[in-house]
C-alpha cells in the first residue's frame, strides 16, 4: 500500500474509533502550525529506574539525522535503564508505540496481548509502550505483574499525545513503517487481529 493510503486508513480509524479512558488535561500551549519543536526533554526527569526493561535511543536508520518519523518530536524518558529517546529518531524498523497509563482499565486488559505479540514478532517488530499521565511507580507495579517486556517511555504530561491531535484518551496505538511513516492510528483498546494484520504488510 502507498504511503498515502496509509495515511489516510490511519485518519479514517482515528475518527471511527473514539472509545477509551479520558486523560488528564496536560494544560500546555499548541505548537503553532506548521511549527517544528524543538527536541527538548517534556516533563519531568527520573531520578532513577523504576523497572529493569531497558530502552535503547533512536531508531537503526543507517543516517538517523536525516530520517525522521512522522511523529512529533518529544524526548522521553525511559522508565527503565537506558537513555531518554527523541520520538522523531523512531525509524529504521517497523515499529508500534503503544500510549497507556496504570489507571486506564482498556489499557491494562489489551496490555498482555501487546506483550505477547512484541514476544512473537521479536526483533523484527519494535515495541514501545508510553505511560501516559500516570505515576511511575504505578506504571512499575502494574508492568512487574504483567509480563511485559517491551521498553517503556515515561510521559507525565501526556505531551505525545496531545501534539498528535488525536482525542486526548487512552489507549491508542500507532503503527510506523521502517520509514518513520504512521501506518495505523486506532484509537481505543486494540484486538489482536487488528494489530497482526497492520503489521504484516510491512516489512
Amino acid at each position: 500500500m502507498h504511503r498515502a493510503g496509509r495515511r489516510t486508513a490511519a485518519v479514517a480509524v482515528s475518527a471511527l474509533l473514539l472509545v477509551g479512558c479520558e486523560a488528564p488535561s496536560a494544560g500546555v500551549a499548541e505548537p503553532a502550525p506548521g511549527q517544528s519543536s524543538a527536541p527538548a526533554h517534556e516533563g519531568p526527569r527520573l531520578d532513577e529506574p523504576v523497572v529493569d526493561i531497558p530502552c535503547t535511543s533512536g531508531g537503526s536508520a543507517t543516517d538517523a539525522a536525516s530520517v525522521t518519523t512522522e511523529l512529533p518530536r518529544v524526548v522521553l524518558d525511559c522508565l527503565g535503564p537506558g537513555p531518554a529517546v527523541d520520538t522523531a529518531d523512531l525509524s529504521g524498523q517497523v515499529t508500534v508505540v503503544n500510549f497507556w497509563a496504570s489507571w486506564c482499565d482498556p489499557c491494562r486488559e489489551e496490555m498482555p496481548m501487546l506483550a505477547s505479540v512484541a514476544e512473537e514478532t521479536g526483533d523484527n517488530v519494535r515495541f514501545i509502550g508510553v505511560n501516559t499521565k500516570d505515576d511511575p511507580e504505578a506504571a512499575a507495579d502494574f508492568l512487574e505483574t504483567s509480563g511485559v517486556r517491551f521498553e517503556q517511555l515515561h510521559d507525565p504530561d501526556g505531551e505525545l499525545l496531545r501534539r498528535l491531535g488525536t482525542v486526548q484518551g487512552l489507549p491508542v496505538t500507532l503503527a510506523l513503517d521502517a520509514d518513520g511513516a504512521v501506518t495505523l492510528t486506532h484509537i481505543g483498546q486494540i484486538d489482536e487481529d487488528t494489530l497482526v494484520d497492520a503489521l504484516e504488510p510491512l516489512p
